[in-house]
Parts: structure tokens; C-alpha cells; sequence
């Protein structure tokens, strides 16, 4: 199940526009039907796609990961890219939902 996450305005979720930030953020990736394809420390597949005005999220954690808090400051730091809102913001915006 997909995890979605507000878009800033002004952001766009096109995939190939998402594919340049994603590449940018992580120094991978690739489009694949429609879906930006990535990996980071820790996780083995991250999905992203458009899903009306929001951004989905699928993901394939690494069990054999080391480092748990690196992951997630690198997870957080794709989505900030992909969707122009902090950890700060979306936690905001998640309570306020």
C-alpha cells in the first residue's frame, strides 16, 4: 500500500520532472511505466508515482541495513525534494488532516 504525501505548489509530480530531483537527491534512478525507481542505504526499492495531487510512496526495506537513522535522514531528505515540504511541514500537515 502506498503512502502519499502533499505537494508543494509549484512542485510538479510529472515523472520526468520528479526523475531529475530524485536523481539529483539520490544519484539514481530511473522512470519505469510511469514510476521513478530508486534505492537509497537501507531501502531496496522506493516507488514513486503521481496520485492526483499528491505524491505516492512505495517501499522495499533492506533487512541487512546498519544504519537506521541515516535511512531515514536520506528518506526524508528525497521526499523534502520530490514535494518541497520538510518532516517538520508534513508532520504539520499530517496532525492537521
Amino acid at each position: 500500500m502506498a503512502r502519499t504525501y502533499p505537494v508543494k505548489k509549484g512542485f510538479s509530480i510529472e515523472p520526468k520532472e520528479l526523475l531529475d530531483r530524485v536523481k539529483e537527491a539520490t544519484g539514481n534512478g530511473e522512470l519505469k511505466d510511469g514510476k521513478v525507481l530508486c534505492t537509497l542505504p537501507g531501502i531496496k526499492l522506493i516507488e514513486m508515482f503521481p496520485d492526483g495531487k499528491n505524491l505516492a510512496v512505495n517501499t522495499e526495506n533492506d533487512s541487512n541495513s546498519s544504519d537506521p537513522l541515516k535511512t531515514i535522514r536520506l528518506f526524508n531528505d528525497l521526499i523534502e525534494a520530490a514535494t518541497g515540504y520538510s518532516s517538520k511541514e508534513r508532520k504539520k500537515k499530517f496532525s492537521k488532516g
